[in-house]
Protein backbone atom coordinates (compact mmCIF):
# COMPACT_ATOMS: atom_id res chain seq x y z
CA UNK A 1 0.00 0.00 0.00
CA UNK A 2 1.21 3.56 -0.94
CA UNK A 3 0.40 6.34 1.19
CA UNK A 4 0.45 9.99 0.45
CA UNK A 5 -0.26 13.43 2.04
CA UNK A 6 -0.29 16.07 -0.02
CA UNK A 7 -0.34 19.52 1.11
CA UNK A 8 0.09 23.23 -0.52
CA UNK A 9 -0.27 26.81 0.58
CA UNK A 10 0.44 27.03 4.36
CA UNK A 11 1.59 30.70 4.38
CA UNK A 12 3.95 30.13 6.86
CA UNK A 13 5.37 33.71 8.39
CA UNK A 14 2.65 35.59 7.33
CA UNK A 15 2.19 39.33 7.98
CA UNK A 16 -0.59 41.17 8.72
CA UNK A 17 -0.15 44.89 8.62
CA UNK A 18 -3.40 45.84 11.44
CA UNK A 19 -1.73 43.10 13.85
CA UNK A 20 -0.18 44.18 17.24
CA UNK A 21 3.06 42.31 17.98
CA UNK A 22 1.44 40.06 20.15
CA UNK A 23 -1.43 39.32 17.76
CA UNK A 24 0.84 38.47 15.16
CA UNK A 25 2.78 36.47 16.75
CA UNK A 26 0.16 34.24 18.35
CA UNK A 27 -1.55 34.37 14.65
CA UNK A 28 1.63 32.92 13.17
CA UNK A 29 1.79 30.11 15.65
CA UNK A 30 -1.72 29.29 14.90
CA UNK A 31 -0.59 28.93 11.09
CA UNK A 32 2.16 26.91 11.77
CA UNK A 33 -0.15 24.27 14.12
CA UNK A 34 -1.78 24.04 10.89
CA UNK A 35 0.76 23.35 9.06
CA UNK A 36 1.64 20.72 11.64
CA UNK A 37 -0.83 18.66 11.73
CA UNK A 38 -0.72 17.51 8.25
CA UNK A 39 2.73 16.44 9.26
CA UNK A 40 0.88 14.16 12.55
CA UNK A 41 -1.51 13.08 9.73
CA UNK A 42 1.43 11.78 7.58
CA UNK A 43 3.44 9.96 10.52
CA UNK A 44 -0.55 8.37 12.13
CA UNK A 45 -1.32 6.95 8.78
CA UNK A 46 2.24 5.84 8.15
CA UNK A 47 2.91 7.49 4.81
CA UNK A 48 5.87 6.89 2.74
CA UNK A 49 5.57 10.82 1.08
CA UNK A 50 5.16 13.90 1.92
CA UNK A 51 4.27 16.11 -1.01
CA UNK A 52 3.98 20.03 -1.49
CA UNK A 53 2.93 22.05 -3.57
CA UNK A 54 4.33 25.51 -2.99
CA UNK A 55 3.99 28.56 -0.60
CA UNK A 56 4.88 26.52 2.07
CA UNK A 57 5.81 30.20 2.99
CA UNK A 58 4.13 33.33 3.42
CA UNK A 59 7.68 35.16 1.69
CA UNK A 60 10.95 34.41 0.51
CA UNK A 61 12.67 35.70 3.25
CA UNK A 62 10.77 34.31 6.42
CA UNK A 63 12.18 34.96 10.11
CA UNK A 64 14.79 32.18 11.77
CA UNK A 65 11.56 30.97 14.16
CA UNK A 66 9.41 29.84 11.25
CA UNK A 67 13.01 28.00 9.28
CA UNK A 68 13.74 26.30 12.61
CA UNK A 69 10.23 25.04 12.46
CA UNK A 70 9.86 24.01 9.57
CA UNK A 71 13.25 22.14 10.03
CA UNK A 72 11.80 20.42 13.22
CA UNK A 73 8.81 19.23 11.14
CA UNK A 74 10.53 17.87 8.44
CA UNK A 75 12.71 15.72 10.69
CA UNK A 76 10.32 14.16 12.14
CA UNK A 77 9.12 12.93 8.64
CA UNK A 78 12.13 11.97 7.97
CA UNK A 79 12.34 9.84 11.60
CA UNK A 80 9.50 8.01 10.47
CA UNK A 81 10.76 7.33 6.84
CA UNK A 82 8.31 9.54 5.26
CA UNK A 83 10.39 10.80 1.78
CA UNK A 84 9.63 14.58 1.45
CA UNK A 85 9.12 16.32 -2.31
CA UNK A 86 7.94 19.79 -2.99
CA UNK A 87 8.31 22.64 -5.20
CA UNK A 88 8.41 26.68 -4.49
CA UNK A 89 5.18 28.55 -4.73
CA UNK A 90 4.82 32.15 -6.25
CA UNK A 91 5.16 33.74 -2.66
CA UNK A 92 8.26 32.08 -1.64
CA UNK A 93 10.03 32.14 -4.78
CA UNK A 94 12.30 35.22 -5.06
CA UNK A 95 11.16 37.11 -8.42
CA UNK A 96 14.61 37.62 -9.50
CA UNK A 97 16.69 34.44 -8.62
CA UNK A 98 20.10 35.95 -8.54
CA UNK A 99 22.39 34.68 -6.12
CA UNK A 100 19.33 33.66 -4.04
CA UNK A 101 16.69 30.61 -3.61
CA UNK A 102 13.86 29.76 -2.18
CA UNK A 103 14.08 28.95 1.72
CA UNK A 104 12.57 25.60 1.17
CA UNK A 105 15.90 24.43 -0.69
CA UNK A 106 17.97 25.08 2.32
CA UNK A 107 16.60 21.62 3.72
CA UNK A 108 17.48 20.07 0.42
CA UNK A 109 20.85 21.13 1.33
CA UNK A 110 20.36 18.92 4.83
CA UNK A 111 19.25 15.87 2.82
CA UNK A 112 15.89 16.29 4.37
CA UNK A 113 13.91 17.50 0.74
CA UNK A 114 13.82 16.78 -2.38
CA UNK A 115 13.05 20.47 -3.91
CA UNK A 116 12.16 20.73 -8.03
CA UNK A 117 13.67 23.53 -8.92
CA UNK A 118 14.05 23.57 -12.62
CA UNK A 119 10.99 25.50 -14.93
CA UNK A 120 11.18 24.61 -18.41
CA UNK A 121 12.01 20.83 -17.32
CA UNK A 122 9.95 18.41 -15.01
CA UNK A 123 12.16 16.29 -12.77
CA UNK A 124 11.41 13.22 -11.37
CA UNK A 125 12.32 10.84 -8.59
CA UNK A 126 11.59 7.04 -8.49
CA UNK A 127 10.90 4.89 -5.72
CA UNK A 128 9.54 0.87 -5.78
CA UNK A 129 6.94 0.77 -2.86
CA UNK A 130 5.99 -2.97 -2.27
CA UNK A 131 6.24 -4.26 -5.99
CA UNK A 132 4.69 -0.98 -7.51
CA UNK A 133 7.10 1.88 -9.36
CA UNK A 134 5.84 5.35 -8.58
CA UNK A 135 7.53 8.30 -10.00
CA UNK A 136 7.29 11.87 -8.61
CA UNK A 137 8.36 14.80 -9.97
CA UNK A 138 7.87 18.45 -10.47
CA UNK A 139 8.32 21.75 -12.07
CA UNK A 140 8.86 25.13 -10.23
CA UNK A 141 6.62 27.81 -11.09
CA UNK A 142 8.04 31.16 -12.90
CA UNK A 143 6.84 34.20 -10.80
CA UNK A 144 7.29 36.30 -14.30
CA UNK A 145 5.57 34.31 -16.49
CA UNK A 146 3.39 36.04 -18.97
CA UNK A 147 -0.69 35.67 -17.54
CA UNK A 148 -2.10 35.27 -21.25
CA UNK A 149 0.59 31.87 -21.41
CA UNK A 150 -0.25 28.05 -20.14
CA UNK A 151 2.86 27.79 -18.18
CA UNK A 152 3.19 24.17 -18.95
CA UNK A 153 3.66 24.90 -23.00
CA UNK A 154 6.92 24.04 -24.18
CA UNK A 155 8.46 22.20 -20.74
CA UNK A 156 9.81 19.04 -21.38
CA UNK A 157 7.88 16.34 -19.53
CA UNK A 158 9.36 13.07 -19.92
CA UNK A 159 8.45 10.97 -16.69
CA UNK A 160 10.81 7.50 -16.15
CA UNK A 161 8.71 4.09 -16.99
CA UNK A 162 6.26 3.48 -13.51
CA UNK A 163 2.94 2.23 -12.32
CA UNK A 164 1.96 6.07 -10.45
CA UNK A 165 3.12 9.21 -12.07
CA UNK A 166 2.11 12.06 -10.39
CA UNK A 167 3.55 15.83 -11.43
CA UNK A 168 3.73 19.05 -8.77
CA UNK A 169 2.96 22.10 -10.01
CA UNK A 170 1.77 25.22 -8.94
CA UNK A 171 -0.83 27.78 -10.24
CA UNK A 172 -4.02 28.29 -11.69
CA UNK A 173 -5.74 25.41 -13.34
CA UNK A 174 -8.33 26.53 -15.71
CA UNK A 175 -12.39 26.37 -14.46
CA UNK A 176 -11.17 26.33 -10.98
CA UNK A 177 -9.90 29.66 -10.17
CA UNK A 178 -11.59 32.48 -8.38
CA UNK A 179 -13.15 35.28 -10.09
CA UNK A 180 -11.04 37.71 -10.84
CA UNK A 181 -7.46 35.35 -10.76
CA UNK A 182 -5.59 37.03 -13.44
CA UNK A 183 -1.93 35.27 -13.77
CA UNK A 184 -1.38 32.23 -16.31
CA UNK A 185 -3.48 29.21 -15.94
CA UNK A 186 -2.73 25.70 -16.64
CA UNK A 187 -5.07 24.79 -19.68
CA UNK A 188 -6.92 21.82 -19.63
CA UNK A 189 -6.66 21.00 -22.77
CA UNK A 190 -2.28 20.83 -22.03
CA UNK A 191 -3.17 18.65 -19.40
CA UNK A 192 -5.09 16.06 -21.16
CA UNK A 193 -1.85 15.69 -23.85
CA UNK A 194 0.28 15.26 -21.49
CA UNK A 195 -0.39 11.31 -21.38
CA UNK A 196 2.18 10.30 -19.56
CA UNK A 197 0.90 11.57 -16.27
CA UNK A 198 -1.72 10.47 -13.92
CA UNK A 199 -2.03 12.60 -10.91
CA UNK A 200 -1.42 16.73 -11.22
CA UNK A 201 -1.20 17.96 -7.54
CA UNK A 202 -1.22 21.85 -7.93
CA UNK A 203 -1.17 24.20 -5.41
CA UNK A 204 -1.75 28.61 -5.12
CA UNK A 205 -5.18 28.06 -5.08
CA UNK A 206 -6.87 28.41 -1.56
CA UNK A 207 -9.67 26.85 -2.28
CA UNK A 208 -9.89 23.11 -2.34
CA UNK A 209 -11.20 21.14 -5.78
CA UNK A 210 -10.62 18.01 -7.60
CA UNK A 211 -11.03 17.95 -11.27
CA UNK A 212 -10.77 14.75 -13.90
CA UNK A 213 -9.12 15.90 -16.99
CA UNK A 214 -9.82 13.08 -19.52
CA UNK A 215 -7.07 10.13 -18.15
CA UNK A 216 -5.52 12.61 -15.40
CA UNK A 217 -6.85 13.75 -12.06
CA UNK A 218 -6.26 17.07 -10.78
CA UNK A 219 -5.74 17.89 -7.25
CA UNK A 220 -5.63 21.21 -5.19
CA UNK A 221 -5.63 20.67 -1.70
CA UNK A 222 -6.58 24.62 -0.98
CA UNK A 223 -4.78 26.14 2.00
CA UNK A 224 -4.09 24.60 5.33
CA UNK A 225 -5.67 27.91 6.93
CA UNK A 226 -7.92 30.79 5.75
CA UNK A 227 -5.60 34.00 5.59
CA UNK A 228 -8.35 36.70 4.62
CA UNK A 229 -11.78 37.47 5.16
CA UNK A 230 -12.10 36.83 1.46
CA UNK A 231 -11.54 33.41 2.43
CA UNK A 232 -14.37 32.57 5.05
CA UNK A 233 -15.95 29.61 2.80
CA UNK A 234 -12.96 27.79 2.65
CA UNK A 235 -12.45 24.66 4.64
CA UNK A 236 -8.78 24.60 5.27
CA UNK A 237 -7.52 21.18 4.77
CA UNK A 238 -5.00 18.77 3.05
CA UNK A 239 -5.15 15.55 0.93
CA UNK A 240 -4.78 12.14 1.84
CA UNK A 241 -3.97 9.41 -1.43
CA UNK A 242 -3.65 5.42 -0.83
CA UNK A 243 -2.74 3.05 -3.94
CA UNK A 244 -3.11 -0.61 -3.83
CA UNK A 245 -0.55 -1.43 -7.12
CA UNK A 246 -1.37 1.38 -10.05
CA UNK A 247 -4.99 1.40 -8.57
CA UNK A 248 -6.38 4.20 -6.27
CA UNK A 249 -8.25 3.04 -3.50
CA UNK A 250 -8.66 6.87 -1.38
CA UNK A 251 -8.42 9.71 -2.40
CA UNK A 252 -9.75 11.77 1.00
CA UNK A 253 -9.50 15.34 1.83
CA UNK A 254 -8.81 16.02 5.47
CA UNK A 255 -10.15 18.98 7.27
CA UNK A 256 -8.66 21.30 9.22
CA UNK A 257 -10.39 23.56 12.03
CA UNK A 258 -9.20 27.02 11.40
CA UNK A 259 -9.65 29.81 13.52
CA UNK A 260 -12.21 31.30 13.83
CA UNK A 261 -12.98 33.82 11.17
CA UNK A 262 -16.25 35.93 10.42
CA UNK A 263 -17.57 39.34 8.60
CA UNK A 264 -20.46 40.98 9.42
CA UNK A 265 -22.54 43.12 7.44
CA UNK A 266 -23.91 46.25 8.64
CA UNK A 267 -26.40 48.96 6.73
CA UNK A 268 -25.39 52.19 7.63
CA UNK A 269 -29.52 52.71 6.76
CA UNK A 270 -30.14 50.64 9.90
CA UNK A 271 -28.38 52.99 12.36
CA UNK A 272 -30.52 55.07 14.99
CA UNK A 273 -30.12 59.06 14.27
CA UNK A 274 -30.04 59.39 18.25
CA UNK A 275 -26.79 57.08 19.05
CA UNK A 276 -25.89 54.92 16.30
CA UNK A 277 -22.62 54.41 17.89
CA UNK A 278 -24.18 52.63 20.53
CA UNK A 279 -26.50 50.46 18.29
CA UNK A 280 -22.71 49.22 16.92
CA UNK A 281 -21.69 48.63 20.66
CA UNK A 282 -24.73 46.27 21.05
CA UNK A 283 -24.56 44.69 17.39
CA UNK A 284 -20.42 43.84 18.43
CA UNK A 285 -21.40 41.99 22.35
CA UNK A 286 -23.69 39.90 20.26
CA UNK A 287 -21.10 38.64 17.70
CA UNK A 288 -17.85 38.90 19.24
CA UNK A 289 -15.69 36.12 20.66
CA UNK A 290 -12.23 36.24 22.43
CA UNK A 291 -10.51 33.75 20.01
CA UNK A 292 -12.62 35.12 16.67
CA UNK A 293 -11.10 37.21 13.70
CA UNK A 294 -13.75 39.67 13.14
CA UNK A 295 -14.33 42.39 10.14
CA UNK A 296 -17.43 44.90 10.87
CA UNK A 297 -18.02 45.80 7.30
CA UNK A 298 -20.61 49.07 7.33
CA UNK A 299 -22.64 49.45 3.58
CA UNK A 300 -24.38 52.19 2.41
CA UNK A 301 -25.00 56.18 2.58
CA UNK A 302 -24.81 58.21 5.44
CA UNK A 303 -24.83 62.01 5.64
CA UNK A 304 -22.40 64.20 6.87
CA UNK A 305 -23.96 64.60 10.64
CA UNK A 306 -24.91 60.83 10.86
CA UNK A 307 -20.63 60.28 9.86
CA UNK A 308 -19.80 62.60 13.01
CA UNK A 309 -21.96 61.18 15.15
CA UNK A 310 -20.25 57.92 14.83
CA UNK A 311 -17.43 57.18 17.37
CA UNK A 312 -15.56 55.27 15.75
CA UNK A 313 -12.38 55.04 17.80
CA UNK A 314 -14.44 53.62 20.15
CA UNK A 315 -16.07 50.82 17.80
CA UNK A 316 -12.34 50.14 16.73
CA UNK A 317 -11.75 49.42 20.58
CA UNK A 318 -14.31 47.83 21.50
CA UNK A 319 -14.39 45.25 18.94
CA UNK A 320 -10.15 44.91 19.37
CA UNK A 321 -11.12 43.90 23.27
CA UNK A 322 -14.03 41.69 22.38
CA UNK A 323 -12.31 39.56 19.82
CA UNK A 324 -8.16 38.14 19.18
CA UNK A 325 -8.58 40.66 16.06
CA UNK A 326 -11.14 43.09 14.69
CA UNK A 327 -11.25 45.17 11.61
CA UNK A 328 -13.74 47.86 11.09
CA UNK A 329 -14.36 48.36 7.72
CA UNK A 330 -15.44 51.50 5.93
CA UNK A 331 -14.46 51.65 2.49
CA UNK A 332 -18.15 51.00 1.82
CA UNK A 333 -19.63 54.03 3.22
CA UNK A 334 -20.79 56.33 0.80
CA UNK A 335 -20.91 59.36 2.57
CA UNK A 336 -23.05 62.74 1.63
CA UNK A 337 -23.95 66.15 2.04
CA UNK A 338 -27.42 67.72 1.77
CA UNK A 339 -27.46 70.77 -1.02
CA UNK A 340 -29.95 72.97 -3.22
CA UNK A 341 -30.10 72.17 -6.57
CA UNK A 342 -31.53 75.80 -9.26
CA UNK A 343 -34.90 74.81 -8.37
CA UNK A 344 -34.09 74.73 -4.98
CA UNK A 345 -34.64 70.91 -4.58
CA UNK A 346 -32.35 69.58 -1.72
CA UNK A 347 -30.72 66.90 -3.48
CA UNK A 348 -28.05 64.10 -2.06
CA UNK A 349 -24.57 65.52 -3.09
CA UNK A 350 -21.61 62.84 -3.36
CA UNK A 351 -18.39 63.38 -1.47
CA UNK A 352 -15.57 60.95 -1.72
CA UNK A 353 -13.19 61.44 1.52
CA UNK A 354 -9.61 60.88 -0.30
CA UNK A 355 -7.92 60.04 2.53
CA UNK A 356 -9.63 57.11 3.84
CA UNK A 357 -9.25 55.62 0.06
CA UNK A 358 -5.50 56.12 0.45
CA UNK A 359 -5.66 54.45 3.75
CA UNK A 360 -7.49 51.58 2.63
CA UNK A 361 -5.63 51.02 -0.46
CA UNK A 362 -2.23 51.29 1.43
CA UNK A 363 -3.44 48.56 3.69
CA UNK A 364 -4.43 46.17 1.17
CA UNK A 365 -1.23 46.41 -0.40
CA UNK A 366 0.47 46.20 2.47
CA UNK A 367 -1.19 42.92 3.38
CA UNK A 368 0.55 41.69 -0.14
CA UNK A 369 4.20 42.57 1.04
CA UNK A 370 6.91 39.78 0.72
CA UNK A 371 9.16 41.37 3.79
CA UNK A 372 9.80 44.34 5.72
CA UNK A 373 11.79 46.41 3.26
CA UNK A 374 8.78 45.95 1.09
CA UNK A 375 6.63 47.32 3.79
CA UNK A 376 8.86 50.37 4.35
CA UNK A 377 8.66 51.08 0.99
CA UNK A 378 4.96 51.37 1.00
CA UNK A 379 4.43 52.66 4.35
CA UNK A 380 7.47 55.78 2.73
CA UNK A 381 5.28 55.60 0.14
CA UNK A 382 1.61 56.11 1.71
CA UNK A 383 2.86 59.16 3.43
CA UNK A 384 4.28 60.90 0.48
CA UNK A 385 1.16 60.76 -0.98
CA UNK A 386 -1.08 61.39 1.81
CA UNK A 387 1.24 64.36 2.27
CA UNK A 388 1.13 65.75 -1.36
CA UNK A 389 -2.44 65.44 -1.58
CA UNK A 390 -2.93 67.52 2.26
CA UNK A 391 -0.24 70.26 0.37
CA UNK A 392 -3.01 70.29 -2.53
CA UNK A 393 -6.01 70.91 -0.65
CA UNK A 394 -4.68 73.00 2.15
Amino acid sequence: MIRIVFTADNHLNRYYAKMTRDQLRERRRRVRQAFRESIDFAIKQGAQFYLHGGDLFDNADPNPLELAFVAREFRRLQNHGVHILAISGNHDMPRYMGESATPIRIYQEMDAVRVFGKRAQAEFETFEIDGTRIAIGGIAPDPRADPETDPLQGVEINPPAADIKILLLHGGVEDAVPPGFQDALFKKSTIAALKQIDYFLVGDIHLNNKLSVEHATVLIPGATERLTFGELKNEPGFYYLEFQGARSVKMTRKLIEPQPMRRHELRCGNLPADDPTAYIFEELRAISHSDQMLQLRMEGILDRDAYHKLKFFDIWRLGSELNFYFDLDKSQIELRARGDDEHGNTVPEERVDVERELERVADEILDTAGNDDERALIQEARARVTNLYRNKNA
